[in-house]
């Protein structure tokens, strides 16, 4: 709208059009990093996720689950042993023979991981919003 003249008549029709383009560049750029929070949360749970046979590890993919003109959703999930991701997450108890021979503790490494994706995309969408 810099550099432009309108009419009086036409002042509203031009900030609206304006007000769209600005909240459509604002969409995307939020949808960049919601993609980019995916990524790194996937790069965090690979590098802190428990490796015994390594396959558990390498699992972790991420992929867009929804998005429209106006929202997008990124899952981040283990395609090849997601059996074991509340198990490790969450400690669990070792049954034999139905008795109870024990338990496994936890190894926490999801929620750290969303949480460190959270705090980017937080930080991030701040930017956004003020620049």
């Amino acid at each position: 709208m810099a550099g432009k003249k309108v009419s009086i008549d036409g002042m509203a029709d031009a900030i609206i059009r304006e007000l769209q383009e600005y909240s459509q560049d604002v969409t995307e750029k939020m949808k960049k990093e919601v993609q980019d929070a995916g990524t790194l949360c996937k790069k965090e749970l690979r590098v802190s996720s428990p490796k015994l046979t390594n396959s558990y590890a390498k699992g972790w993919r991420k992929k867009t689950a929804y998005e429209d003109s106006k929202e997008i959703r990124v899952q981040v999930y283990n395609a090849t042993d997601y059996q074991l991701t509340h198990l490790l997450e969450h400690g669990h108890v070792l049954v034999s023979y139905g008795k109870v021979r024990g338990t496994v503790g936890a190894k926490p490494h999801i929620g750290p991981a969303e949480e460190k994706a959270e705090k980017q995309l937080l930080k991030r969408v701040q930017i956004i919003v003020k620049g």
